[in-house]
């Protein structure tokens, strides 16, 4: 592997128990070598500690007026400036994170969209229902977000979903209460509904805490009858943690002959947060009844804001500043309860979000920005014309369909689809009509909308959905379209195909660096999956994924206000996560209480694998099966004073890809070429951090970009 050091030299930081440079609360004076704690040979006595996730949350949307309890919060405790999500930087794949302090290289868990390939000679595939109580669909990649699909797949891989012990297991197996609550799927897997108290958006475990809450007149999410078969809902139970949906407004846009509508997200509303009454609920149950009851000394407590919000309408947008003036009230009411019950001085707080977001767009001098104009009067919003201080329509691209288009066997479950994201171009016209299947020859249903440039070839395809297990074609492709990365299944396993599938994406501009199974070695252009530690050898075969991409991203455009865009997997979002982009992969992490020591800004690197290892070390455990470490800069009584060694460099893969012809986003057939990019090469800079101490050597990706020259 080439290794250049493009960034830095190595720092050797002198500061005892700290691997970055560390500030008091204003930033500026730094401290003295002098104050850190003597450490503890052994773990300490178990301090109470509450780890709140607020999916989604970027660094930058900290501030007084938004989110003021927070802010207060990160004033008074530790910082984390250079925190990190685990790649690819999506909900689930932080959730396992969280879980066991560990990559997927250690998890062997793949969240959010993965595909379980079928086994064996029966060709095997997990079966079961998902929350709602409909059979859940295995045959097509599966979205993890559910507490029932999450199940069935622990029962599936013999209760070794994840391949390590969890931190709630640890904390279980030392006579630790523990709960969760919170975001279906996320909150769920910390513990797998072992023996965990739990609440979250569909059911409650275990069976007798939903006695105890009906009995104290506590209404239950309404899914908790498909959960039992005994549970009666009270007749004032009603739906509690209910949301609505997106506001939208329909355009012809898309449509060449200006006939058919397609549904467009408005960014411009701005009635609030739609699971805002969700999460008030669900920490009413937390604060009201759980915490003084049931006393738990290690709880998570995760709610999709404001990532629910900025899918929806996209970062910086008037719903998300509600959203996270909701999220903050949610902590106020945290924070008022833990006084009210006197834990307050005896409680650890640790706000972490699982990714940052990017606003969902193409190159905007490909895709300008265009208005809304807002609703009113009764009548819906409409599309304006171009505006530098408008929104993206622009950045959805589907993988199949590409795919398919250059003659690969390529599926991802989908079916026909429609979006608003696949671009206008500054004409007007869009990168992708819209159309009708008139006699449902493509989509299986007459008069279906959809958006397939694969419906042009002489055996027109407009629906990628994946055949049944045994009928996929020798050399077919499954798709997981997971946001801001895909994941491609090669069962065949054919390198030449797998080469083939890279340059086309290579040539592809909406994409950005890729990774390969290391028995793909020596495509050029690539790095392995194990470089970046997502390869498994338990789940090579089994779900983990033979190539990963990254959507292209761009860390300097600014759209509502904030700074990065990405494209990614064709989902109608206005903002997405799950890129190697700056802005997905540094994300926020602020921690107060007890155990930790006061208005402190921690500057080096940190990750989400860190926080699982460093909560079990304030509860008197440890984790010493993690890939991360004990955050020993920011606590009170540190494990180790060691002195570390920080090391910013790249990685490059062995060579370049070289002879290509880049194709623009404007064209997804591929017949108009970028001819400012003549050069034809393509690489791969993935910088990172290594953090050495006490003999081992922590690693922390910044971002992966590709480069085309």
């Amino acid at each position: 592997m080439k290794r250049s050091g493009l960034l830095a030299t190595t720092l050797l930081l002198t500061l005892a128990a700290t691997l970055s440079a560390c500030h008091d609360g204003n930033g500026k004076t730094p401290l003295a070598v002098a104050p850190t704690p003597t450490p503890s040979p052994t773990p300490l006595a178990a301090t109470r500690t509450i780890v709140f996730v607020w999916d989604g949350l970027r660094p930058d949307d900290v501030n007084a007026t938004e989110t003021p309890n927070l802010y207060a919060l990160q004033q008074a405790g530790v910082q984390f400036t250079d925190n990190h999500s685990t790649y690819p930087t999506f909900t689930m794949m932080n959730g396992a994170s969280f879980a066991t302090g560990s990559f997927p290289a250690t998890t062997g868990f793949y969240g959010n969209t993965f595909w379980t390939p079928p086994q064996g000679s029966g060709n095997t595939i997990p079966a079961g229902k998902n929350a709602s109580g409909s059979d859940a669909d295995y045959v097509a990649p599966v979205f993890t977000e559910d507490y029932a699909i999450l199940d069935t797949l622990n029962d599936y891989y013999g209760k070794q979903l994840l391949l390590v012990k969890s931190l709630f297991a640890t904390a279980q197996a030392a006579g630790i209460t523990t709960a969760t609550i919170g975001k279906t799927g996320a909150a769920y897997i910390q513990d797998l509904g072992q023996n965990s108290l739990f609440v979250d958006e569909n059911t409650v475990r275990p069976r007798s805490l939903v006695t105890e809450l009906q009995a104290a007149n506590i209404a239950v999410p309404s899914n908790t009858i498909k959960t039992y078969g005994d549970v009666t809902l009270a007749a004032a139970n009603g739906n509690p943690t209910g949301r609505s949906g997106y506001a939208t407004f329909n355009t012809t846009a898309f449509d060449p002959d200006g006939k058919l509508a397609i549904a467009a997200r408005d960014s411009s509303d701005a009635s609030g947060a739609p699971e805002d009454s969700a999460n008030k609920y669900m920490m009413s149950v937390f604060t009201s009844y759980i915490l003084p009851k049931k006393n738990p000394m290690l709880s998570l407590i995760w709610f999709r804001t404001p990532d629910n919000v900025e899918h929806g309408y996209g970062p910086g947008t008037a719903n998300v500043k509600a959203g996270l003036r909701s999220q903050d009230a949610r902590l106020g009411e945290l924070l008022a309860a833990l006084k009210a019950q006197g834990l307050d001085q005896t409680t650890n707080v640790v706000i972490v979000s699982d990714h940052g977001h990017s606003t969902v767009s193409g190159p905007t001098s490909l895709y300008p920005l265009r208005a809304i104009n807002p609703a009113s009067n009764g009548a819906a919003a409409t599309l304006g014309g171009v505006s530098g201080t408008g929104y993206s329509f622009s950045g959805d691209v589907r993988t199949a369909d590409l795919l398919t288009y250059r003659g690969i066997a390529a599926f991802d479950g989908s079916g026909c689809t429609t979006s608003a994201m696949y671009g206008l171009r500054a004409d007007g016209t869009p990168t992708v009509p819209l159309r009708s299947d008139t006699t449902g020859a493509l989509c299986g249903t007459a008069n279906a909308k959809y958006q397939a440039i694969s419906a042009t070839l002489a055996k027109p395809v407009a629906s990628f959905k994946v055949p049944a297990p045994g009928a996929l074609p020798a050399n077919g492709v499954v798709v997981a379209a997971n946001g801001g990365s895909d994941y491609l299944y090669v069962p065949s396993h054919d390198k030449a195909l797998v080469q083939q599938i890279v340059a086309i994406l290579q040539r592809r501009e909406e994409y950005g660096a890729i990774f390969v199974d290391s028995r793909y070695d020596g495509i050029p252009g690539t790095l392995p999956l194990k470089d970046i530690n997502l390869e498994n050898s338990v789940r090579r075969d089994k779900g983990q994924p033979d190539i990963v991409v990254s959507f292209n991203w761009d860390e300097n455009t600014v759209v509502q206000g904030k700074p990065g865009i990405e494209f990614e997997s064709a989902q109608g979002q206005r903002g997405m996560h799950g890129s190697f982009g700056i802005t997905d992969v540094h994300n926020t992490l602020i921690a107060a209480g007890p155990g930790f020591r006061k208005g402190l800004i921690v500057s080096g690197p940190s990750g989400n694998v860190d926080v699982a290892p460093t909560v079990a070390w304030l509860l008197g455990l440890s984790m010493p099966q993690a890939d991360g470490r004990v955050l020993n800069e920011a606590l009170v009584n540190p494990r180790s004073t060691a002195i570390a060694t920080v090391w910013p460099h790249v990685l490059n893969p062995t060579s370049p890809a070289t002879g290509l012809t880049f194709e623009t986003p404007l064209d997804p057939t591929g017949a108009t070429k970028d001819t400012a990019r003549s050069g034809g090469s393509y690489t791969i800079q993935l910088v990172v951090k290594d953090v050495k101490i006490d003999d081992r050597t922590y690693r922390y990706f910044d971002y992966a970009r590709a480069i085309r020259q």
